[in-house]
This record gives C-alpha cells, structure tokens and sequence, in this order.
C-alpha cells in the first residue's frame, strides 16, 4: 500500500490461504527381490493450531511388507526441527530368510545451519528372524528355527550437504555420519557399538558432463555379529552400493540346500567413481567402476564392478538405468539397475 508510506516504511497486507489438510498418496512398484507392491499414505498436516502432523503409510509388495505410524510436533528451542514418534512393523520373507521387525523411535532433529541438520534417536527394537538352511530330508523344508532379539539403543545422526543443486548436483559434496549403540539380544547380554559414515563428492567440467565419486565406511564392536538381527548387520552389494553384483550379495554367507544365505556383516567398506555426460538435451550416458566388501574381521575381500549407463533429465527428475558387470564371481554375468530420483 504505497499510499501510506511513511518514513522510508509501506505497510504490507498479506493474505495467506491454508494448505490442504489432508494428503493422500497411492503407488505401484516392483522391484526383483520384492515382487510387486502397492504403497498409499494419508497425512494431516496441521492436526491442531500448534502444527501437529501425523502420517499413517502402508508399503505392501509380495515379499516385503511394511506399516508405519507417525506423530511430529514442531520444536523451536535450540535448534528448529520436529520431536517425532514413530511405530513401524516390517515383515520379509524370501527363499532364505524370514524376518518379522516391530520398532519404536522417538527423535529430536534440528537444523544447526543451511548445510548441516543434527537428529538424535532413541530406539526400541524387537526382531524375529529365520535361516532357511536345511530340508528334512525329503526334500522338503525343515522346520523353522526362529531367534528372536530385544534391543534399546540410543542414535547420533548428522547430516552434511552442500550442493549447487540437490535434484542433480554438479559442485559440492554430501555425506552423513552416524553413531549408534546399545544392549539387548534373545537374554539381553549382547551389546554394541556401530560407526558408519557415507560421502558422495560432485564435479562439473562443464554443462553436460560432471563427475561423482561415492564411498562408504561401516564398523561395529561386537562379541558377535551374529548375535545382532538383520537390521542391524551391514551389507554390500547391488544399488547404490556395488553395481554388478545382486542386493546384499556381498560378504560372509552360509551354502544351503536353497542356495548362499547373506548373512551381513560388521564392516562395510564400497567406493564408487562414475563419469556422465549429456548429449544436447535430456539424454546422456555414464561409464563406471564400484569396489566394496561387507566383512567381519580385519581384510575386507574387496568385489569390483564396472559398467555403462543411460540417463534421462525426466519431469519427475534424473532416470538412471545401469548395467554392469562384477568382476569376482557375481551370481549373474549381468545386473540391471534402476534409480529414479535425486542424487542426495
């Protein structure tokens, strides 16, 4: 309102139309280990005048399942950020493990700065899982042998990006850092410490073509990892970790009459360093060579895998197909890979 200007101020009336309150989202998918799956959400974004959010999600495909139940209220002292309770049972069954997993977390995140968001967590764990490792001699399955585990644990996140653009960064570098430990196990006397950080570097030679590096670095102090259940071992192999080579494909296993059982790890190591470059529009291709190991003890045995890639800028952001090819004894000569999403 220019027409009550006075003393170098304007008075400025703004009008603000609320959100809508609820949202509600529906999707397909399909992925090679999990079959096809089905996911929808229903969030109410503002339950009260104070911001209260709250998500209810169901992930469902043949092999995995999961449901999760969320309450965030915002938190202003400190450091801007949310306390979030969450509830989540997951399930998993394939050809080698049955895994059922039901977790309570309560966490504080705050942003510290623009580039720099801290989350402190506290974990309530308990998990049921199987080896499909044997028949009963007739060729058919054995009975199951279930082991169940309780853990409470309290959680370090921080979380670092600075980037010229987070849907396709050419300039800047993004890594997270997490510390986690705690007790529990199936008479609550096994205990553990984890350490695991992940960094992904970005170079643009020009408008077309840029460079990215990847590397990741995982170790837990434990008696015996074995003694931890399957969400909290590491693992290598397959998407975003060590193209070439199938998911969790990497690392100690167990021969079965069904197969290798991956049993994870208490180290993790990969690195990555791929070149892409686009032709005059929104299509472009990348070259690529990933190395890593999930290993207990001390002398990872490293697998590499080298391939090619089609990449496409689409209007729900960067497509990436892959194809490659592990170098030391992969399950397949040939894996196909697809990411669809940012990079960071």
């Amino acid at each position: 309102m220019p027409d009550q200007a006075n003393d170098h101020s304007t008075p400025v009336a703004v009008e603000l139309t609320p959100a809508k309150r609820s949202i509600y989202t529906l999707g397909a998918s399909y992925g090679t280990l999990d079959g096809p799956g089905i996911s929808a959400s229903v969030e109410r974004r503002y339950l009260n005048s104070r911001g209260h959010k709250a998500l209810a999600q169901i992930d469902w495909a043949r092999l995995r399942k999961a449901v999760t139940l969320q309450y965030r209220i915002p938190a202003f002292t400190w450091l801007d950020g949310w306390y979030t309770a969450s509830l989540q049972a997951a399930d998993e069954v394939t050809h080698y493990v049955n895994s059922r997993r039901l977790e309570f977390v309560a966490s504080r995140s705050g942003q510290y700065n623009d580039h720099l968001d801290l989350v402190a967590s506290l974990h309530l764990l308990r998990e049921r899982w199987a080896y499909n490792v044997a028949d009963d001699g007739g060729g058919a399955m054995a009975p199951i042998d279930y082991r169940f585990a309780s853990f409470i644990y309290p959680s370090l996140r921080a979380e670092y990006i600075d980037v010229d653009d987070r849907m396709a960064p050419r300039r800047g570098t993004g890594g997270v850092l997490t510390l986690r430990g705690g007790k529990g196990g199936s008479a609550f006397d096994a205990s553990f410490v984890q350490l695991h950080a992940s960094l992904q570097w970005f170079h643009g030679f020009d408008a077309d073509s840029r460079l990215i590096a990847r590397g990741e670095l995982g170790h837990t102090f434990t008696r015996d990892v074995l003694d931890l259940p399957p969400s909290l071992r590491f693992y290598a192999g397959g998407d975003r970790s060590v193209r070439g080579y199938g998911w969790h494909e990497i690392g100690p296993k167990v021969d079965t009459d069904f197969g290798d059982y991956y049993t994870g790890a208490s180290n993790v190591v990969t690195a990555s360093l791929e070149y892409e470059r686009y032709f005059n529009g929104p299509w472009g291709a990348a070259v690529f060579v990933d190395s890593g190991s999930a290993f207990d003890g001390r002398r990872p045995d490293m697998h590499t895998g080298i391939g090619i890639g089609l990449r496409w800028r689409s209007p729900v952001g960067p497509v990436r197909i892959d194809l490659a090819h592990g170098l030391n004894a992969p399950d397949s000569p040939l894996t196909l890979h697809l990411n669809i999403g940012a990079d960071l």
